[in-house]
Parts: C-alpha cells; structure tokens; sequence
C-alpha cells in the first residue's frame, strides 16, 4: 500500500470513537425519557433510512466520520415535549456526560484488548536511554534481541521477565545488528538495575523493546480477560491524568505562569490523519488499537472542557440552572452561545489544518520529533 493511503486508517478510528460518543448520548436519552427525531451512521446528506429503532429513524449517511444524534427541540421548538432543552437539569447532566464517558470506556475495552494480545516475533530495540545500562553495553536503536542467557525472546513481555529475573546479575544477551547492508551477531552483557536503582522514566536496562508489524510472526495471550480489563482502567486513567496534567501546565503557560513550550504538540484532522497512518503503517494492528485509545481519552477530556459547544459548556448550563432552582438561561441566548462557539472552533480548527498541512510540505514529523 503506498505510504499516503494509509492516512485512511483514521477513518475507522475517528468514525467508531465518534459513534460510541454519540450511542452514549442517544442510550441515555432514550432512558430518561428524552426524545430523539434520528441517529445516524455518519453525517447528511443521507443516503437512506436504515430502521427504526423505538420509534427513531436510523440513517446511513454520506460522510463516513462517526455518527449523531439530533433531539426534539434543537431546531428552535426548545420547549417541545421531550425536548432534551426541557428536560430537568440532572437529566440534560446524564445524557451530556454519557458521550465522554463511553469514550473513556472505550478505551478501557482497547487498551484491555492490547494488554491481552501480544505480538511474537523478533524483539527489536526501539529506543535506548542515555547512561543507562545497554548505552553502556554499546546497545543501539535497531538492534534485534535474539536470546537472553541463552533463552531465545520472541516476545517484549518475555524480555521483560528475563530482565527483570536477573536484576543485579550480569546478563548475557546475543544481539543481530545491521551495518552498511551487512548482517552481524555478537554478545553483550549487561547488569540489570535493581529497583532501587532504577532512574525516572527508565526500566531495568534502560530500552524500549517491541515487535515491528513487518517482524511479526503471530499472537499469543498474554492476560487473561480479567486482568486484561483493570490493566485497561489503570492505562486509561493513567493517560486521562497524564493529559489533565498537560493541560493544565498549558493553561499555566498561556497565562505566563510556567516556562511550558506551547509551539508544538497540537494536531487538527490533518495531523491527527497523518499520526494514525504512520502508526498504522509502522506499528501494526496493535499499536494502532492502542493509539485509537489514546484518541478515546483525549476525545472524552476535550469534550468536557466548558468551552461553547462542546458538551462540557452544555454542562456548565446545566449546573446554573439546577443551582438555581430551576432557573435556566433562555434557551435561545444558549444556543447563541453555542453557535458562537461552534464558529470559533470551526475557525481554529482551520488554522490548525493549515499548520498540519505546512508540516506536511516542509516534511516535519506529525509527532513533532
């Protein structure tokens, strides 16, 4: 497949993650009694009705990004019977909240399925950290670990436990490396960290080992369903804090408060495409799982922010109404402010789109690397 077809891959990722978000909103409306006029696989114009399903139309539609969901009542008629603008604040709180969080588990359910398969085949050397123990065996990037004490490793969970088994002790480790063309193998020994001695960020040899697609030869399980699945909350949880943290070190630089560089690190649709296929491209079916979970936790954070149109702002209403007893903001005046807000994202996300297509052009790495 050539390189730039692959940046389709994010199709199947955005569309199923946009989808769930949208089921969560639709389910739980449907439960709390809120009426819903259609639910749609994908965005208008619409090639056809597919079924109905309690009364609501299921559409198929030409735009195959993810889905939605359009309630009695969005279309000016607010306080309509069943009308989600009607509705009593902690209801509108439930089916806001319901899309984020069946993004969030989502995610569970991929990293579970992740964490539950793994590749076998050769183990090659992603990355090595400077000082740690393989930098000082001579140990490079590339290099593919082909037995450990004389233990042949087809899997980077295999590795793990050898290397984690002989913490401490001197390890021999049998090495293929790639010179000018030229295939070569050689030994090198190597002494584990102990726990204690273990640096910031780094593992007991100090390298990341994986399983490139093109060097994969099969599956194997590798935890059960049951472990599968808290390892899958414990790496969504993990992300969501790691990306809160981020955002609020953002914030802080905005606001001049912290010396954060804010340059980089943001991708529109164009980006976002471009990342996907290159992990898709270099990594697999399973790293491409992982990265749609990453997207997951990432859409669900973004969408809770109190900015207009986004179901966080919607929130944020929601909540004043109820603090007030009932009390809402004119409907109209929120739906102005949402417009407002779609307006103003829509404009960013096309200055975004023009930075991601620069990139493209000059050749810079869609991670910023």
């Amino acid at each position: 497949m050539p390189n730039w077809l692959w940046v389709l891959t994010v199709i199947p990722a955005l569309g199923f993650l946009v989808f769930v978000h949208e089921l969560g909103h639709f389910l739980t409306a449907l439960r709390l009694g809120i009426k819903a006029e259609e639910f749609g696989f994908g965005y208008p114009p619409r090639i056809m009705t597919l079924f109905r399903w309690k009364g609501v139309p299921v559409t198929l539609n030409w735009l195959p990004l993810g889905g939605f969901v359009r309630f009695v009542g969005e279309e000016g008629n607010f306080e309509a019977e069943g009308s989600l603008a009607s509705a009593a604040p902690w209801r509108k709180i439930a089916v806001l909240a319901a899309g984020p969080l069946m993004n969030l588990l989502a995610a569970v359910a991929l990293f579970a399925l992740v964490g539950m398969i793994e590749p076998v085949g050769q183990v090659v050397i992603d990355q090595v950290q400077a000082n740690s123990p393989a930098a000082q065996a001579g140990l490079r990037p590339g290099d593919v670990i082909l037995e450990v004490d004389g233990t042949p490793v087809n899997t980077a969970t295999q590795l793990a436990r050898l290397v984690r088994e002989h913490a401490g002790t001197p390890l021999t480790i049998d090495v293929q490396r790639e010179d000018n063309g030229m295939q070569r193998t050689f030994q090198v020994t190597v002494v584990p960290r102990t726990p204690d001695q273990l640096q910031p960020g780094q593992g007991p040899t100090g390298i990341s080992p994986i399983v490139p697609s093109e060097r994969i030869e099969g599956y194997r399980l590798a935890l059960n369903p049951l472990t599968a699945l808290w390892y899958g909350l414990v790496r969504t949880l993990t992300f969501l804090m790691l990306m809160i943290t981020g955002l609020g070190a953002l914030l802080g630089s905005l606001l001049g408060l912290n010396d954060v560089n804010v340059s980089g690190g943001v991708a529109g649709p164009v980006g976002i495409a471009v990342m996907t296929g290159e992990v898709a491209r270099t990594g697999g079916l399973l790293s491409y799982l992982n990265w749609t979970a990453i997207i997951s936790v990432n859409l669900a954070l973004i969408n809770l922010l109190p900015i207009p149109a986004l179901d966080g702002s919607r929130i944020v209403f929601a909540l004043i109404e109820w603090l007030r007893r009932g009390k809402k903001v004119p409907p109209e005046k929120e739906a102005l402010v949402h417009a407002i807000g779609m307006m103003a994202l829509l404009g960013l996300m096309l200055l975004i789109t023009f930075s991601d297509i620069r990139n493209i052009i000059l050749g810079r790495s869609p991670f910023g690397e």
